[in-house]
Parts: structure tokens; C-alpha cells; sequence
């Protein structure tokens, strides 16, 4: 049976990848797993800011189970304030689980892949990595960086046949966006479920797709700003800065 390792397991993406992902032995990595005990056997319990900790806890799992065929780097979280209100601990906190732990663990388990000639690695990054606002730019910066690292070990790997997926979501139907229903009403139509992220992930799996941007609204949105990066930022500051 094929292994999968999720980080940030607790996550509503990451649960409803886990229940949509039939055939697979789960390995789910999380700060609290308390949660998790009827999701699978295979709980790791460590807080990813904490690299020692990580380091070990990959090692663990490298000697039970071997070679991972897909790594879901799913850990991350954000948070809306003007980055003058960002104290340098909250930016160091945010990039050590969003980017730093997301690099640990991938160093972790690609040398198999790459010696198996096979594996994927799964990185949910955000459509912040393409469109930043206004109140989000900590966060923004930490996505961005997701986004070039996947797009550069993508091209490292793939000659050893490992394929290196990232998503790129707008607004999910969260916790986290859950507690803030006054942006959730004014962003409306952008809102995608936990399920149907899920479901495009595991459509994706052994596949060689590079990107999933989600919704398809805002992936229109995403090449326009691409194409006309001046006009985005005057249309983005009118109608996306709604936090």
C-alpha cells in the first residue's frame, strides 16, 4: 500500500484529503492530534516551528515506514493585520512553520523519492503567492516563497521522476475564515470548500499537473494580474482589499 504523510493534519483541507484518499496508509503530523485518533492509526504529535523536534520526528517515521510515495506539506497559517503591527516574532513564527518546516520535512523524505525514481510532493501554498493585499503581507511573502520553491525543486526532480504539485487556493470555508463571516460575505462567490480543495487534490495524485489554482474565478484573475500587473494593483486595492 502507498504511503501518504500530511502535515498540519488538524486542518480541514488536510482531513478531508485524508477521507477523500482511498487506498492509501495515512501518516498525519500535527501540534495536536487528540482529534486524529479516528482518522488513523499513525499520529505524530510535534509543533513544526520546533526544527530539532521535526527533524526527529521525520527520522521516526523514516525507520517505520520507509520511502513516502506522496508528502502533503499542508502546515501553514495566516492572519489579517498591516505589517507595521507585525512584530518581528510573529514574521519569524509564521516563516518558520509556513516555509522553514515545509523545507525541513521535504528534505526529509526526498532522498527516497529520488532514489525510488517516484514520489509527489504536494505543496499548498495560496493564490496570496500571485495576488498580495493589502493586510496579509507576512503571510503573502511566506506564500510566495512556497511558490518558488516548489517551482524550482520541480525542475530538480523531475529527472528522477518525482512530481512536485502546488495548490493555490483563494478563501476556504476554514476554521480560520469561519471566524470571520464579514469577510466571507463580501468575498461571496471565491469561497471554496475544505471538500472541494480535496477533491482536486486527489484528482491530481500521480499525476504530472504543476498547479491547481482555485477557484477558477481567481485563477482568471490570476493570469490578468500576471499580464497587467498595474491595473491589477489599482482593481486589487478597490475590490480585494476586504479585510
Amino acid at each position: 500500500m502507498k504511503k501518504m504523510l500530511i502535515t498540519g493534519a488538524t486542518g480541514d483541507i488536510a482531513r478531508e484529503i485524508a477521507k477523500q484518499a482511498q487506498g492509501y496508509q495515512l501518516i498525519l503530523l500535527s501540534r495536536e492530534i487528540s482529534s486524529l485518533q479516528a482518522v488513523s492509526p499513525n499520529l505524530y504529535q510535534v509543533d513544526l516551528a520546533d526544527e530539532q523536534a521535526l527533524l526527529a520526528t521525520c527520522q521516526e517515521i523514516s525507520a517505520r515506514f520507509g520511502p513516502i510515495d506522496v508528502l502533503i506539506n499542508n502546515a501553514g497559517y495566516g492572519y489579517f493585520k498591516p505589517f507595521l503591527s507585525d512584530s518581528a516574532a510573529d514574521v519569524r513564527q509564521m516563516f518558520e512553520v509556513n516555509v522553514l518546516a515545509l523545507m525541513t520535512v521535504t528534505r526529509a523524505f526526498l532522498p527516497d523519492m529520488v532514489a525510488q525514481k517516484s514520489g509527489q510532493i504536494i505543496n499548498i501554498a495560496s493564490m496570496a503567492s500571485y495576488m498580495a493585499t493589502a493586510k496579509s503581507t507576512s503571510y503573502a511573502a511566506t506564500k510566495f516563497a512556497v511558490r518558488g520553491f516548489s517551482d524550482a525543486l520541480r525542475q530538480e526532480v523531475r529527472p528522477a521522476n518525482v512530481q512536485v504539485l502546488t495548490v493555490n487556493t483563494g478563501p476556504v470555508l476554514t476554521k480560520f475564515h469561519a471566524a470571520n463571516p464579514t469577510y466571507l460575505a463580501k468575498v461571496g462567490k471565491n469561497v471554496v470548500t475544505p471538500a472541494f480543495v480535496a477533491s482536486q487534490v486527489v484528482a491530481s495524485l500521480q499525476t504530472n499537473r504543476r498547479e491547481l489554482n482555485l477557484p477558477w474565478q481567481l485563477n482568471v484573475a490570476r493570469v490578468f494580474a500576471s499580464n497587467f500587473p498595474n491595473l491589477a494593483d489599482r482593481i486589487t486595492r478597490r475590490f480585494f482589499n476586504l479585510k
